[in-house]
């Protein structure tokens, strides 16, 4: 775990360790998983809870960007997302293999995937193209998305190329902000 600053700025934004926002997102995922699990009369548990998803969609961004060796990071990401798959199709389908609903760690694969593919053709610094590629791959990352029935279906794909789209722009933190007034 990092205790690097997530992005230094001058800004009105505050800056925050990764570490203490993994803290942060952890803890409430936990409440979200109480109620949908042991708690489920304290409904405020779940509208806290659901916090966690931008900010986790957040940190798969900054750890694309940020990791040296993207092949390695995204099988880390698929091993974690085999693994949860089988507590989490129990959770959700009472049984082993529930093909209804995947976890969202497959909403944050898809996502990288469609970040990877929108970097590579920017780094060839063809502007037109790029565009054209960006706007496909957000289509069909919502529609994969949905399609696969991944966990917040296409809009959860879309959210972590919202964060990639404004991560030059001063987005990070700012952006994790603005989604718990409006989300």
């Amino acid at each position: 775990m990092s205790f690097q600053k997530v992005k230094s700025s001058t800004s009105r934004c505050f800056d925050i360790s990764t570490a203490a926002l993994h803290i942060i997102a952890m803890l409430f995922m936990l409440m979200d998983h109480l109620w949908a699990t042991l708690l489920p009369a304290q409904e405020w548990l779940t509208c806290v809870g659901r916090i966690a998803f931008p900010i986790f969609a957040f940190m798969s961004v900054e750890g694309y960007f940020h990791t040296h060796n993207f092949k390695k990071y995204l099988l880390r990401m698929l091993v974690f997302a085999v693994i949860s798959e089988i507590p989490f199709d129990l959770m959700y389908g009472g049984t082993w293999f529930y093909p209804v609903h995947q976890n969202v760690i497959w909403t944050f694969i898809l996502g990288l995937l469609g970040i990877h593919i929108m970097e590579t053709v920017r780094k060839k610094k063809k502007t037109p193209v790029f565009v054209l590629t960006a706007i496909l791959v957000t289509i069909a990352g919502g529609l994969l998305g949905t399609l696969t029935m991944v966990d917040y279906y296409g809009i959860g794909v879309l959210t972590v190329f919202i964060f990639t789209f404004s991560a030059d722009a001063n987005g990070g933190v700012c952006l994790v902000k603005l989604w718990l007034f409006i989300g």
